[in-house]
């Protein structure tokens, strides 16, 4: 049986609803009773901040001034309780090699739209934040590689108690996947749109010293048919699964820079056909652990790294156990206050439908810095490698950027950079590489 991308997606919608209007009236409750709890006096001014007095020989200090504004940053709209930030990115990419082609490579211009809108709450108790964004390029040239992504995440935490926390969370990612790629059959004529939703609640408990965290999540996957040349197209229903999520988590709170946890999640994947179209059983049971610390130096560092061990054993006696060991985590460093740096890492577990292979393993490693040369100009740079390893063979993935951006006003930022996609595989004649120029235009309120 299969489901489609709307009940689910309904579901979440209405449950997000009603817990942000539950929030809403918590939050208008508890502001009342500090009014009506409190006397205070209006006519009597606060009294002035004390100084703070270093030695009998020494001038007292006054209290440090708040650090100013940014001037540049987006204002936002207030509707209510909320604060909306939309924007829109107007650009044009000249790529010297679009399709990914590994001989007689042909450069096109393409035209891209990226629309915005974050969320936010202004809520004296609780938080909710919302995301949505959509990217779409089409190329002069080519017009079968023009691709359409999409993603919208939202988030409520609820406190329920001083010492617990609640959330929930609902996401939905739209990918479109390209004759650019592997993925597609040779006589594909046109992209592949692949969706992914998901929904993920959870309960956080101080215990003192020791912070609990228990964590249910359900998420659903579909893959978008592809339309073949001299008709019909390849179905691709053999490849939709869903996915249960069971974690538990435990993080030492001793107020200490470092803050070690260690985290197991077992997340078994059911797919809606018994056989996929090599006649194999993919229904799994996976399991991750994950041993860590929590950085919490603000503002010089804060972030989290751990070491993770993932498995997953299939169903089919012809799929071998797959074990992938690797570190997961994101750190920000800010060195100065001109200057931020932002690490990421990532383990991953990726389905296949290929003959005789159990899965793809991932690893990611990323760096991406920013340096304000002025207060309204930064340069940005990055650089990320991926490392695909499937029937014992690893394709590599590294791309590098570079960029300016130039923030006219808090409503107008213009942006110029370069990106670079290199594709190492020990496959014969079947590297290639891709230099992109990009320029564009962010309007935001």
């Amino acid at each position: 049986m299969r489901f489609g991308a709307g009940p689910l997606a309904l579901a979440c919608a209405v449950l997000l609803c009603g817990t942000v209007q539950w929030a809403m009236a918590q939050s208008a409750e508890d502001e009342l009773r500090l009014q009506t709890d409190v006397d205070v006096d209006a006519s009597v001014p606060p009294p002035p901040p004390p100084a703070i007095t270093i030695g009998d020989d020494q001038e007292p200090v006054l209290p440090r001034r708040a650090a100013r504004p940014d001037p540049y940053a987006p204002q936002g709209i207030r509707s209510g309780a909320f604060v909306l930030y939309p924007s829109l990115e107007i650009g044009a990419v000249l790529a010297s090699n679009p399709r990914n082609a590994t001989s007689d490579a042909s450069a096109d211009v393409g035209l891209r739209l990226r629309p915005e809108l974050r969320i936010e709450s202004d809520w004296t108790r609780h938080s909710f934040t919302a995301d949505a964004s959509l990217n779409a390029t089409r190329y002069l040239d080519n017009d079968d590689l023009t691709s359409v992504a999409g993603n919208i995440d939202a988030r409520l935490r609820l406190d329920v108690r001083r010492s617990t926390t609640a959330d929930i969370a609902v996401n939905y990612t739209a990918t479109s996947t390209g004759l650019e790629t592997s993925e597609l059959p040779a006589t594909a004529t046109g992209s592949r749109l692949d969706h992914e939703m998901g929904l993920q609640t959870g309960v956080t408990h101080d215990f003192g010293g020791l912070e609990g965290e228990l964590r249910l999540g359900l998420a659903r996957n579909l893959f978008g048919n592809v339309e073949l040349s001299g008709g019909g197209e390849e179905d691709n229903s053999d490849r939709d699964y869903t996915e249960l999520t069971i974690a538990a988590r435990a993080s030492a709170r001793t107020g200490a820079v470092l803050q070690p946890f260690a985290e197991l999640a077992y997340d078994p994947r059911f797919y809606d056909r018994s056989r996929d179209r090599n006649g194999i059983k993919r229904d799994s049971q996976g399991l991750r652990f994950s041993l860590g610390l929590g950085i919490d130096d603000d503002p010089v560092w804060n972030g989290e790294i751990a070491a993770t061990l993932a498995l997953r054993d299939y169903t089919d006696e012809s799929l071998k156990t797959v074990v992938a060991p690797g570190f997961t985590g994101n750190l920000n460093w800010r060195p100065t206050d001109l200057t931020q740096f932002e690490f990421n890492a990532g383990a991953t577990l990726s389905e296949t439908v290929d003959a005789g292979v159990s899965a793809t393993r991932n690893w990611t490693f990323g760096v991406n810095g920013r340096h304000a040369l002025r207060e309204n100009v930064s340069l940005r740079a990055g650089l990320s490698a991926e490392f695909e390893r499937a029937a014992g063979e690893t394709d590599i993935t590294t791309v590098g950027s570079l960029g300016v951006d130039w923030t006219l006003n808090p409503f107008v930022v213009l942006s110029a950079g370069y990106e670079g996609t290199f594709f190492n595989t020990p496959g014969s004649g079947g590297d290639y590489s891709d230099h992109r120029l990009i320029t564009s235009i962010i309007l935001r309120r």
